[in-house]
């Protein structure tokens, strides 16, 4: 169904109903002889008929079977021919209805395109004439799109009300019904155009310039409202210099049309009084006449209000349409009265409206005295802003000075546009005027446009002499100075002007096909609802010195010099002086020169490629403007001298009315100032402003409670820690950080701002997730900042460098918590973090944690103190990122991290480093970190950020940062509602043997010492299992009590018949310990422990098997009997000096468990490195043997499993076996009576 649909004037307006419907042709039936051939073909079987009725009359005689014969064939025949025919009509009115129920489905398709047609009719009509009443709200918001011109072919057509009116497109056949088309289609196609044709309720409207008389017939009231509704009509939809109102009236009726002088189109365009235009309001018809006849030169269409007036009582006619109230009485043919015949039902007779010579009812417009008058006032004050939506001839037209023949004017359009520009430049020696001249050109632009025509952005490389004071201008969109101090600002300047370019090929490119902003403005002035795109003039000031400076600025004033030209950026270069080939690439896009002063003749050729500008006087503000027309002379205007003093204006107050105010006498006049300070002070304030592209540089850190960043508006997981700085999309965002994605790795040097940042990052999530949602285990390795942290409700444990066996404590549970959700995500089929946490938010505990946050402060001091440990979080973090287990690390430098720790961190923050080369995010970028201002550095994308300070308190400053995390700490307490993480249960300071004897012990152990991580089980040892033990510990570690524990632990589970203690005590600290029926001997000297260690190693040999022992009494160690023999040594470091007394022994030790032989051996930490290769301590580390390491001094390196010493409370140590890894525990503690 081909159809032609109208276009769309500008984005916004209503679709034009389609122009055409083409409807489908009625079906056609055939011919109406279908039924006689039809009975043609059954001629032969009639035929056939009858020869058999004339045999049966002939042959009577043949018999009664061949009468019967005869008959029955005669019935058949008929019968055939009866269901034959039936069969024949059936199927005609088959295919009758078939052919009817597909042109019914046609008519189906069509009428919904003729309702879409009427919709869109009805939409466009009501877009383009719209309700009286609806009309005061549109002024501001889109009347200007709905404006006509006179080229508009609904120029001047009026609504009058709603009424109806045919069918905008065309319902038509392809073509004419032939007569054997169905006469039920016909009747269905005729009864769409029908009920189609005609639609009701639409605007009517009135086509004035074809009307010189309109009479409006009615009560007066009513008929006055009409003529409102007109007059608001035809003033909202066209502009001042298209149409004048003017109004004659008697004046008992002055009251009425009041309204009228707010109307801008009631104003005279030709004579003016104090208040204003003249108003075209009289109650002289002569005095009208007058003011009226000086308006017809003006082309505008006049439209003249006759209210009360006698038309007698004058000749001729005023304007070009009249609308007199009052019957037509006397009138001319010509005239068109509007007679209402009811309350609001009005019928147009006469000459002609759009509908009709003679229309049927319309329901009038209304429009009351209060809605003309709101329309009148908003208009008036539209009035001026329709003005600049013109460009004007004198668009970026600037007078700069004067020369031998009057002004000079530099035009900076296009040279397509009639101008020298877009680009230029300006080169003058000191003294010479420059920056007054660039002062002068900026101010005089600003003047002479509006910040919706003209944006500035203005750039010195220096201190911002040249443009201090212009700042408050409302054209001013970027006022970058200081350049020259902070190399960084450079950046975020090349960054903002390319951003801004980008900005304008994206809102070119997104309102379809627009090249150039001089399209975009003309789709503007057309109507087009579209935002600001003012032309953007660059000014940058010593740009000689920037280029020297930062040489890769040119690429971006090159793309300037190439896209500013379609995209409305001009650019004006400023510099003392022009070295030859600083403008590579550049000189092509530079259309105009202006040359002061210079300082040689060979600057001079640089700029204007001849001597002329170093031969200039030497006054300021003498130069030269070279154009594609040549070399002009000319001075320079300024604007920095002093005001002229200004008499004391006094004000006088008139009123405003429909009457011309009488001129004040003896009023003085105010003289303008024309001074650079006086101009700025009467521009800035109220009214439009330029659309910043450069935001201030981040300066001192903000708080994170006045970052303004809605919690509701993130997730709980994603954290607000400060601002990040976006330069080239000219604003500046919160720094979120999504740490469901990756883990975050926060680098800086000393001073930076690490711990502050980490901090930020723990106070933001605590803030956004629940105790549980997330749990946060922290390592504060640093300098002790996050201890402040303590109390707050998601903190599951901190530990502190003071504290290694709590670091080690954290680090074993949250390898166990791994374990243990890996486990449940497979038990459960869990399909990811996601499904567990969506479970957990339906009810679900899943294993009682959220996610699961580390935060190390010092990843550096955990590489150095705690070595092991920096494996097993990176073999944490590489699991547990697929687990909701998420790792926060700070340090000094990047090396601190392994490759392969490193690679994890999608996250990075990279604060001031040490040295910049070290940088993995841009080491230009992180060289201009400014120093000393902690919190400044680069995020991932290389964008500059600022974090903020966690308190909520609003008090930036930073040596109260411990009371400000107080307060963030109670709020969250506050917030949460006392729930709390899951606590980390720490092993205790002190743990009573009889407390551990009193829980289950674990199977297969029988000698009780402590408690164990990670579940503070009982620690038991299996003397069966592992025969020997080796005790290291510095004074104080507790070393003899884990002895003392040992012995009472023996006797305790072994009689004298399975157990017998060798004691070598050389400082008898385990005197009493041991039941004089199990102790074999107590030596404290080296001779005598010799001598009893030999003499027991004599007896031992004998328990060696034989060649006699068969395998069942080796499996079960029957071929001896007696007591095992425990030897317990403490001090062995005294002990060994020069010969072990245990040098006996050393070659039953791998037999230990054949002969029942165990070795208790304690020593001190202090010197172990070198002792470990004593032959007796030697034989134990090569025979596996479990060795409990205590208190020590880091400095001795690894001693036992690669794993240092380390300080830590008497009875505090680690168990090392070959089994699992090492485990923290802590020995019982047994009190000996004084």
């Amino acid at each position: 169904m081909p159809s032609t649909r109208g276009a769309h004037a500008e984005p916004g307006r209503p679709a034009e109903p389609v122009a055409r419907i083409e409807l489908p042709a009625p079906p056609d039936l055939g011919e109406t002889s279908e039924g006689a051939g039809n009975l043609a073909g059954l001629l032969p079987m009639l035929a056939g008929l009858g020869s058999v009725a004339l045999l049966g009359g002939i042959g009577t005689g043949l018999g009664a079977r061949s009468t019967i014969a005869a008959l029955a064939f005669v019935v058949a025949t008929v019968a055939f021919i009866v269901l034959q025919v039936d069969r024949q009509r059936a199927t005609r009115a088959r295919r009758i209805s078939r052919l009817r129920s597909d042109y019914r489905r046609q008519l189906g398709a069509v009428r919904t395109a003729v309702r879409t047609a009427a919709a869109d009719q009805r939409a466009a009509l009501l877009w383009r004439h719209p309700e009286p009443s609806a009309l005061p709200g549109l002024v501001s918001g889109g009347l200007v799109s709905r404006r006509r011109a006179p080229d508009d072919p609904d120029f001047l057509h009026v609504r009058l009300g709603l009424g109806t009116r045919p069918l905008a497109c065309e319902l038509s056949l392809p073509q004419a019904p032939s007569d054997t088309a169905d006469p039920a289609s016909m009747a269905s196609l005729r009864r769409l155009r029908a009920v189609h044709a005609v639609q009701r309720g639409l605007p009517v409207t009135l086509d004035l310039p074809s009307l010189p008389l309109v009479h409006v017939d009615g009560p007066s009231a009513r008929a006055r409202s009409l003529v409102r509704a007109l007059i608001c009509s035809a003033a909202a939809l066209h502009a001042p210099e298209h149409l004048r109102v003017a109004a004659l009236v008697t004046s008992d009726r002055l009251t009425q049309w009041s309204w009228l002088k707010w109307l801008p189109h009631h104003g005279s365009s030709v004579a003016t009084e104090v208040a204003g235009p003249v108003r075209l309001l009289s109650t002289d018809p002569v005095e009208l006449h007058v003011l009226l006849e000086r308006e017809r030169g003006s082309g505008a269409h006049l439209l003249v209000i006759e209210d009360g007036v006698d038309p007698t009582s004058r000749a001729g006619r005023l304007g070009d349409t009249v609308l007199r109230l009052g019957p037509p009485a006397g009138a001319p043919p010509a005239c068109v009265t509007l007679r209402f015949t009811g309350p609001d039902e009005v019928r147009v007779r006469g000459a002609a409206s759009e509908t009709g010579s003679e229309t049927g009812p319309t329901v009038a417009d209304r429009c009351e005295h209060s809605t003309a008058e709101a329309l009148a006032r908003r208009l008036a004050g539209q009035a001026w802003l329709d003005s600049h939506r013109q460009q004007p001839a004198g668009h970026l037209v600037v007078t700069i000075g004067s020369g031998t023949t009057g002004p000079v004017a530099l035009d900076l359009k296009e040279s397509a546009a009639g101008g020298v520009g877009p680009h230029g430049l300006l080169v003058g020696a000191t003294g010479s005027g420059k920056s007054e001249l660039l002062r002068t050109l900026v101010l005089r632009l600003a003047l002479s446009h509006s910040a919706h025509a003209l944006n500035l952005a203005l750039v010195d490389f220096k201190g911002g002499a040249t443009f201090a004071g212009l700042a408050p201008l409302p054209h001013v969109a970027a006022l970058i100075t200081n350049l020259a101090d902070d190399e960084a600002l450079v950046d975020r300047m090349q960054d903002a002007l390319g951003g801004e370019l980008v900005r304008r090929q994206v809102l070119l490119s997104r309102h379809g096909p627009l090249t150039s902003a001089r399209d975009y403005e003309a789709a503007r002035r057309a109507g087009a609802d579209l935002e600001p795109l003012p032309t953007l003039l660059v000014v940058v000031d010593e740009f000689s010195e920037l280029l020297t400076a930062r040489p890769d600025v040119i690429d971006t004033l090159i793309g300037i010099g190439r896209l500013g030209r379609s995209l409305g950026v001009h650019l004006l270069l400023a510099s003392q002086r022009l070295e030859e080939g600083r403008l590579r690439g550049l000189e092509s896009h530079l259309s105009y020169r202006i040359a002061l002063r210079t300082f040689s003749a060979a600057d001079s050729r640089a700029v204007i490629a001849g001597p002329e500008a170093f031969d200039l006087p030497p006054q300021p503000g003498s130069g030269l403007l070279l154009t594609d027309q040549g070399l002009l002379r000319f001075r320079a205007a300024y604007v920095s001298g002093p005001a002229p003093p200004q008499a004391p204006a006094t004000t006088t107050v008139a009123p405003f009315t429909t009457s011309a105010v009488p001129a004040p006498t003896g009023s003085p006049t105010a003289t303008a100032p024309s001074i650079l300070d006086a101009a700025v002070s009467r521009m800035r304030g109220p009214g439009p402003a330029a659309r910043m592209l450069w935001l201030p540089p981040l300066g001192a850190p903000t708080t994170l409670g006045s970052l303004g960043d809605p919690i509701e508006e993130r997730s709980p997981l994603v954290v607000t820690i400060g601002e990040v700085d976006r330069p080239r999309d000219q604003r500046r965002d919160a720094l979120r950080l999504d740490l469901t994605l990756a883990h975050l790795a926060i680098v800086g040097g000393p001073r930076s701002g690490k711990s502050t940042a980490l901090a930020t990052t723990l106070a933001s999530l605590a803030g956004s997730a629940s105790p549980e949602q997330a749990q946060v285990y922290v390592l504060d390795l640093g300098g002790g900042m996050l201890t402040h942290f303590a109390g707050l409700p998601h903190l599951s444990a901190l530990a502190t460098r003071a504290a290694p066996d709590v670091v080690r404590r954290v680090v074993a549970e949250i390898d166990r918590l791994l374990a243990r959700r890996e486990g449940l995500f497979a038990d459960e089929q869990i399909d990811g973090i996601e499904d567990y946490r969506q479970r957990r938010a339906r009810g679900d505990d899943g294993d009682g944690y959220g996610d699961i946050f580390v935060l190390v402060d010092g990843w550096g001091a955990l590489r150095s103190g705690f070595e092991d440990l920096e494996t097993d979080l990176q073999d944490w973090a590489t699991r547990g990122s697929s687990f909701g287990m998420h790792l926060v690390a700070t340090t000094t430098r990047w090396s601190d991290f392994r490759p392969a720790t490193r690679d994890l961190f999608g996250h990075r923050l990279e604060l001031r480093l040490g040295d910049p080369l070290d940088s993995e995010i841009d080491r230009a970028r992180a060289a201009r970190v400014p120093e000393r201002s902690p919190g400044r550095g680069l995020s991932s994308g290389a964008l500059e950020v600022m974090v903020a300070l966690p308190r909520l308190d609003g008090d930036p400053d930073p040596l109260t940062l411990g009371t400000g995390i107080a307060d963030l700490v109670s709020r969250t307490r506050g917030r949460w509602h006392g729930r709390q993480a899951p606590l980390l249960k720490l092993l205790p300071l002190d743990v009573d043997l009889d407390h551990v004897r009193r829980q289950p012990p674990p199977a297969g152990a029988e000698l009780l010492l402590g408690l164990a991580e990670p579940d503070l089980s009982p620690l038991a040892l299996d003397p069966d299992a592992e025969p020997h033990l080796l005790v290291l510990g510095d004074a104080g570690s507790g070393r003899t009590n884990l002895l003392r524990v040992l012995c009472r632990e023996i006797t305790r589970t072994r009689g004298p018949d399975r157990a017998q203690l060798l004691l070598l005590d050389p400082r008898r600290g385990l005197l009493g310990e041991v039941p004089p029926q199990q102790l074999l001997a107590h030596q404290a000297s080296g001779p005598g422990g010799a001598e009893a260690v030999a003499e027991l190693a004599a007896h031992l040999t004998q328990r060696l098997p034989g060649p006699e022992v068969c395998a069942d009494q080796l499996r079960l160690r029957s071929w001896w009997t007696g007591a095992e023999v425990f030897v317990v040594v403490d001090d062995y470091e005294l002990l060994a000096q020069p010969l072990s007394p245990l040098t006996p022994l050393l070659p039953l030790l791998p037999h230990a468990r054949d002969v029942g032989l165990h070795v208790l051996l304690a020593r001190r930490c202090s010197g172990v490195g070198r002792a470990l290769y004593e032959p007796v301590l030697q034989a134990l580390r090569e025979l596996g043997t479990p060795g409990m390491l205590l208190s020590g001094s880091p400095e001795e390196g690894p001693v036992l499993g690669g794993v240092r010493p380390e300080p830590a409370p008497p009875g505090r140590g680690r168990l090392i076996n070959r089994e699992q890894a090492p485990r923290s525990v802590q020995v019982a503690h047994i009190t000996r009576p004084a």
